[in-house]
């Protein structure tokens, strides 16, 4: 703890452990998605209508949870500096657009061209990468050698585990829209002074309930509601949507985009341990191959290794 302290400094070992703890939280909270996703789809429910369902569920219990907090209070404790509530609210609609919009839209029209894996692996590996460059394009952050062998090693891991070799143009087009769009929204959450947080989050599930709203509309007469979705419709709501998109939000308080966007692809990871413990999917010699790339990229883009670095000096 000393040497990791003479290293990041006093101040900046604590912000980065946060940060990594948060990023950390909210991968492990996103690996549920696949889970719930599954019992409701096999009830019924398409794609679009529980991406809709679970944002407006989230919406709904953030108000109710803050119904006794000002709507004044919490506009203004979102920006970190003091600005007209309307320009505000556009900020947060153009990240609201980016993060829960263009993913789930571009990530919808992924899968009917292909594997479902192979979407992962294009997503996940394209947030990276533009948060890397949108990085450096819009927050002028330096792009360190450390930054790039982070992403290439955990976006390496991504592939090992789940790429089955089959991609066609489509497929790998709308995936990384869908993953640009991810890392883009991190970004800009950066960009506009946003400070991370449950109010953040309300905002953002209140405007990409307004997006998706159309797209839910498609096949809606043939849903037969049940009360079984409820379950595993609130656990996605509380889970991966506002729990998984508070961590990443606070994340970004401490962390830079592309060290949010590669910590988070420690994902596939955690999905693959509660696949086998709730769905008995056993995962397969390539997983931990796969485990150690991630991890190594973690490690790389933290820079985690630079106090035993020192200490091996």
């Amino acid at each position: 703890m000393h040497l990791c302290a003479k290293y990041y400094g006093v101040k900046k070992l604590p912000d980065l452990l946060m940060g990594i703890f948060l990023a950390v939280s909210a991968a492990l909270l996103n690996a549920t998605i696949g889970i719930f996703s599954k019992v409701l789809m096999e009830q019924g429910l398409s794609v679009q209508h529980i991406a809709f369902l679970k944002t407006l569920t989230g919406f709904v219990f953030i108000s109710i949870l803050l119904c006794r907090t000002g709507f004044t209070r919490q506009i203004a404790d979102i920006s970190k500096k003091k600005e007209a509530i309307l320009p505000l609210l556009l900020k947060v609609a153009i990240c609201a657009f980016f993060g829960i919009y263009t993913l789930f839209f571009f990530e919808t029209t992924a899968y009917q061209y292909g594997n479902a894996a192979n979407v992962v692996v294009v997503l996940m590996a394209s947030a990276a990468v533009s948060a890397l460059i949108l990085d450096s394009i819009l927050l002028d952050e330096r792009i360190y050698i450390s930054s790039v062998v982070g992403v290439g090693l955990a976006v390496s891991g991504i592939a090992v585990i789940s790429w089955t070799g089959e991609g066609n143009l489509g497929l790998i087009l709308n995936a990384a829209l869908a993953g640009s769009g991810y890392g883009c929204f991190s970004v800009l959450i950066k960009k506009f002074g946003l400070n991370g947080g449950i109010y953040l989050t309300r905002i953002l599930m209140f405007f990409g309930s307004i997006f998706l709203f159309i797209p839910s509309l498609e096949g809606i007469e043939d849903i037969h509601w049940q009360w079984s979705f409820i379950p595993p419709l609130l656990a996605l709501s509380l889970l991966p949507t506002i729990l998984g998109f508070y961590c990443t939000t606070k994340a970004l308080d401490y962390l830079s985009a592309a060290k949010v966007q590669v910590t988070e692809l420690a994902e596939p990871l955690f999905a693959a341990v509660l696949a086998w413990m709730f769905l008995n999917e056993i995962p397969e010699g390539r997983f931990f191959v796969g485990a150690i790339l991630i991890i190594a990229g973690i490690v790389s883009i933290n820079g985690l290794y630079r106090p035993l670095l020192k200490r091996v000096e």
